[in-house]
C-alpha cells in the first residue's frame, strides 16, 4: 500500500507576509454589492506606487480617454472600487517576489504574469457574458489572479524544490493538469490548489477566492451555492487561453489543444450562450491580445514613480 499522505496542517506550510493594505483589499472584495468609492480612494493614497500604477493604469490606451486623469478619486470611479480593490491586491501580490530567494524570481515573474494573462481575460469574458457583469467581472478578475496562489505558497516554502519541479514541468511537451497536481502531492506532500485553499482559510480569504483557489482544475464540481459557481468557468477558460497568448507559466497550449477542454462546453452550458462557438469565443478573447500584453507590461514594469512622476 502507498504511505498515507500527510495531513495539511502538519505539512506547517507558511504564508508570505502579507501587508495591511493587502488585507484589507481582501476583505472589501468580501462584500463587493457594498463597495464604495470613498474607502477604496483611501486605501490607495496609501501607497504612492499603487496610485502611480493605477494612474498609468486609467490613462492607458486601453481606456480611450480625451483627457488625463489625475486625481485618484476619479481614476476610482471611472475603473470602479471593485476593479481598483483588484489592482490593489494585484500590485501586492507582485511585492511578494521580495520574500522569495533571488534563485525563484524568474519562476515567480512568469506565474505572476500567467496570473495576471488570466485575471485580465477573466475579466473580460465576464464583463462580456456574465449575468451581473459589472459585479462579477471585478471579482472574476481578482479570483483570475489568484487561481494559482497556491503555487505561490509552494514556491515560498519549498524554493529550490518548486523552481527545480516547475521548470522541468515547463519544458515538457504534454502536462495535464491531474498530472502536475498528482506530482506535486507526491513531492511536497499537497498540490497547490489544497495549499491555496489551505493557506487561504488561515488568512480569511473571501468564500469566493478560496473556491476559485480549490476548484479552478475541476470547475465542474465547484458547488452551486458557492459564489464562484457563475464566475469559475470564465476563469478555468481564461486559465487556458492565457497559456494559448504567451503567458503559460509550466508549458503552453496550442489553440487546438486549448479547444479539447471540457470547460468550454460548461462556460457556453452555464451562461446559455446559445450564439458562441468555443472556436468564437477563442478567437474573440485572442483578438486581445495587444491589450494584454499592454495591461501585463503596466502592472510588471519595476519602477512606476520613475515613468509617472507627472502624476504625483
Amino acid at each position: 500500500m502507498p504511505a498515507a499522505r500527510p495531513i495539511l496542517s502538519q505539512l506547517e506550510l507558511r504564508c508570505p507576509p502579507l501587508p495591511q493594505t493587502l488585507v484589507e483589499a481582501m476583505k472589501l472584495l468580501n462584500q463587493p454589492d457594498r463597495l464604495e468609492v470613498g474607502p477604496v480612494t483611501r486605501l490607495v493614497e496609501r501607497d504612492p506606487v499603487v496610485v502611480a500604477r493605477l494612474l498609468q493604469i486609467v490613462n492607458s490606451a486601453y481606456y480611450g480617454l480625451r483627457r488625463t486623469v489625475s486625481s485618484v478619486e476619479r481614476a476610482v470611479v471611472l475603473l470602479g472600487p471593485l476593479s481598483v480593490a483588484g489592482i490593489i491586491v494585484s500590485m501586492h501580490m507582485l511585492r511578494l517576489r521580495t520574500t522569495l530567494p533571488s534563485s525563484a524570481l524568474t519562476c515567480f515573474n512568469r506565474l505572476a504574469q500567467h496570473c495576471q494573462a488570466t485575471a485580465f481575460l477573466a475579466r473580460h469574458l465576464l464583463e462580456m457574458l456574465g449575468p451581473r457583469p459589472n459585479v462579477q467581472a471585478s471579482v472574476g478578475f481578482t479570483a483570475g489572479l489568484l487561481h494559482d496562489f497556491g503555487k505561490i505558497i509552494l514556491l515560498y516554502n519549498f524554493p529550490v524544490e518548486a523552481v527545480g519541479f516547475y521548470e522541468q514541468q515547463r519544458l515538457r511537451d504534454e502536462v495535464q493538469a491531474r498530472d502536475e497536481r498528482e506530482l506535486e502531492q507526491l513531492l511536497f506532500g499537497c498540490d497547490h490548489t489544497e495549499a491555496g485553499e489551505y493557506v487561504a482559510r488561515k488568512l480569511n480569504f473571501p468564500d469566493v477566492l478560496i473556491d476559485v483557489i480549490r476548484y479552478h482544475h475541476v470547475p465542474a464540481q465547484t458547488p452551486s451555492v458557492s459564489e464562484a459557481y457563475m464566475i469559475m468557468p470564465a476563469v478555468a477558460v481564461a486559465d487556458l487561453v492565457a497559456r494559448t497568448m504567451g503567458y503559460a507559466f509550466t508549458h503552453p497550449l496550442t489553440p487546438t489543444q486549448c479547444l479539447h477542454d471540457s470547460v468550454w462546453q460548461l462556460l457556453i452550458a452555464r451562461y446559455k450562450l446559445t450564439e458562441w462557438t468555443p472556436e468564437r469565443l477563442l478567437t474573440h478573447l485572442q483578438d486581445q491580445q495587444e491589450h494584454l500584453d499592454h495591461h501585463i507590461q503596466h502592472l510588471t514594469l519595476p519602477n512606476p514613480l520613475q515613468r509617472n512622476r507627472r502624476f504625483l
